[in-house]
């Protein structure tokens, strides 16, 4: 009888181990999964958050344009939307000639400014070596010359709400 009772204890206490042992084996990794949630990011409207607390805003841009310009004095034509008034111009100069390009800002009618490429060369505009505060919003053109000769170049914009963004 006491055999019985010795199997039978032991049978328990085996399932009992068993019971604790399989659930903390199958569960190991579940406190990895709380820490890798933990470390996460999440984002609320426009910013980061992270559990820290630390905010991190997102990086907002805008593409204005991309394009490849050939021809006697091609036009690009794009607008800039509010609180996107940050911008960079970039220019790839692959004339034989210095290119020339103006910007207007077609609501005013106010001719912005007027800036040379030498042939071959790139050359890049950050808005705010002329405004600090960013561009206003509206509609936009760019005319590109080369001297009478033919335009060859490449030139895209981009937009941000912040000059760090550019």
């Amino acid at each position: 009888m006491k055999k019985k009772h010795l199997i039978a204890s032991a049978l328990s206490l085996g399932l009992l181990g068993g019971a604790i042992a399989v659930p903390s084996a199958i569960f190991a990794d579940s406190d990895a999964a709380t820490n890798f949630a933990s470390t996460s990011t999440y984002a609320t409207h426009d910013e980061v958050k992270t559990p820290g607390n630390h905010d991190v805003g997102l990086f907002r841009t805008k593409d204005l344009f991309n394009v490849n310009l050939d021809g006697k004095s091609p036009l690009t034509e794009f607008s800039i939307v509010p609180g996107y008034g940050h911008v960079k111009i970039r220019v790839v100069n692959n004339s034989k000639s210095t290119l020339t390009f103006t910007l207007k800002h077609v609501d005013s009618g106010d001719y912005l400014f007027t800036k040379y490429v030498g042939a071959g060369e790139p050359f890049n505009w950050y808005s705010k070596d002329g405004f600090r505060n960013g561009m206003r919003s509206g509609k936009y053109e760019i005319q590109w010359r080369a001297g009478g000769a033919y335009v060859d170049a490449s030139a895209w914009g981009i937009s941000a709400n912040s000059p760090d963004e550019l």
